[in-house]
């Protein structure tokens, strides 16, 4: 009896129902990917769009809209939000250490104002992160349950992948999640905000003195500039959650305002 009247083996019929779910696989993940890319490009052709709707808006109002201009029509799948918009006070060109200094000087405030806090699972406050110190010219380091160094140059995607991608075992300290996510979101944004740029490239020593060859802590300039601001962020659900945005510079990047 020949192969054709006896038909496959049930070892052969094996090794083809695993090609075929190789294969289906494949191109699955193939097929993801496109969709990703696809997403990814939507998300930022909708953000160049708010751009320059919101461009337009200012030369009509002399202020950014707090809300996506109507003539903007997202992507499937796409969410857009404007996270701030408006006039600030800012400082205007920073050197390198000035630029170390105010970041220093807005983690003090966010410890101050007490967003290191949290309430964990029996009602009670905890303190997850507890000061910013340890000051060296090329690091610094945010004292908490999970204490970090970190080195210059910092950007602002390192702080912000970090808070993204923060997790803990700690069931009964869950809430250390969001604070350690609200924390480094701040931080980023209250230092672009008042005119600080990433990476930082210094801070200063703070065993530094005049002559002895250390980097010194300069002061911040006497006077703030005003200027007018936004950002916008572009969410997709779609197959997975990413997020980028814009601000009014035109600067569009991957991650949260």
């Amino acid at each position: 009896m020949n192969r054709s009247q006896k038909g496959f083996t049930v070892v052969e019929l094996l090794i083809v129902v695993t090609v075929i779910a190789i294969l289906a696989a494949i191109t699955i993940v193939g097929y993801n990917g496109i969709r990703v890319a696809a997403m990814k490009s939507a998300a930022q052709s909708d953000l160049r769009n708010v751009e320059t709707a919101m461009q337009l808006a200012y030369q009509d109002l002399g202020t950014y809209p707090s809300e996506i201009p109507s003539t903007v029509k997202p992507s499937p799948n796409v969410a857009l939000n404007v996270r701030w918009s408006g006039t600030v006070t800012s400082y205007g060109t920073l050197t390198d250490v000035q630029n170390g200094v105010l970041l220093s000087q807005i983690c003090q405030n966010l410890i101050d104002e007490g967003a290191g806090k949290g309430v964990n699972n029996g009602g009670s406050t905890q303190t997850y992160i507890m000061g910013c110190g340890n000051w060296n010219h090329g690091s610094m380091q945010v004292t908490a349950w999970d204490s970090r160094v970190w080195s210059t140059p910092i950007s602002d995607t390192q702080l912000l992948n970090y808070a993204n991608t923060f997790t803990t075992s700690d069931t009964w300290n869950s809430a250390q999640i969001g604070v350690v996510k609200n924390f480094y979101t701040q931080l980023v944004q209250r230092h672009i905000a008042t005119g600080g740029t990433f990476p930082i490239k210094s801070f200063w020593d703070s065993w530094a003195t005049t002559g002895n060859g250390g980097v010194m802590k300069q002061p911040l300039p006497a006077t703030l500039e005003t200027k007018t601001t936004f950002c916008v962020e572009a969410t997709t659900s779609s197959p997975s959650t990413t997020v980028w945005h814009i601000d009014e510079n035109g600067s569009l990047k991957e991650g949260a305002c």
